[in-house]
């Protein structure tokens, strides 16, 4: 294709700068990553390179491919001519974007993503695109700890969790939600690492772990009383910390 006949697209500016119109352009040809395996048809683009603000950030392309793909609510355009409202009622919604170059994840304006990796921009740059994954939302309450989380492990509907201030502490899953369980004092130290085994024969769940403090303590857990008691503790053994251990 030539480059009279490429493609030049030119979204709104926004309030992040992400387009300055009396930038030069970049030219770039949108490939759907090979990790996007569902719902391909929908989501993939001509590759054929088009033209795009050279300062364009990950935003101003995700509005790009969304315009490409004809996707959109009504709300993202200022037309209020009712034949474009019939049409934009049978439109899919906008979905974010993130991209790639050259492996990268493009975090920076395109001009300077590209300079950064020493890419010419004298032919078109491939931008691999993919659906972003959305932050998680908060769903209910979120229980407040005193000190980092620097090690969890779930088992049979139980997570256990090691805190910066040496305590181990239990949660038990209800429904869609984390119950607080027990809470008791393991090591002087942050914990490293956790395991936890449960015992088929019995009602017991064994937890191991290891903390800065140089100590291995296992503890024992009764899931009918409810308890978490200490089991055994094993130190002498380490000059450092104990970062890895596991119960099998």
């Amino acid at each position: 294709m030539s480059s009279s006949d490429e493609m030049s697209i030119d979204p709104t500016q926004d309030d992040d700068g992400i387009i300055d119109k009396q930038q030069t352009k970049i030219r770039v040809s949108f490939l759907l990553s090979p990790s996007v395996r569902h719902n391909r048809h929908q989501l993939e683009l001509p590759s054929e390179p088009m033209a795009v603000p050279s300062n364009i950030r990950k935003r101003g392309l995700s509005a790009i491919v969304n315009h490409l793909l004809d996707r959109g609510d009504k709300d993202d355009d200022n037309d209020d001519d009712s034949a474009s409202d019939d049409d934009d009622n049978e439109r899919l919604p906008s979905i974010p974007f993130d991209f790639l170059l050259n492996d990268k994840l493009l975090r920076l304006p395109l001009d300077s993503a590209a300079r950064n990796l020493g890419l010419s921009t004298e032919h078109a740059l491939e931008l691999h695109y993919f659906p972003a994954r959305l932050p998680p939302k908060k769903e209910g309450q979120s229980e407040q700890l005193p000190d980092w989380i620097m090690v969890m492990e779930y088992n049979n509907g139980r997570l256990w969790s090691g805190g910066a201030d040496g305590v181990i502490r239990t949660f038990e899953q209800e429904g869609e939600e984390l119950k607080s369980g027990c809470v008791i004092s393991a090591h002087t130290g942050p914990i490293k690492c956790v395991s936890s085994l449960t015992d088929a024969t019995s009602d017991l769940t064994y937890v191991a772990t290891g903390s800065m403090d140089q100590t291995l303590v296992t503890h024992a857990y009764n899931s009918k009383k409810g308890e978490l008691s200490l089991h055994a503790v094993y130190s002498g053994g380490h000059g450092n910390s104990i970062s890895s251990v596991a119960l099998a």
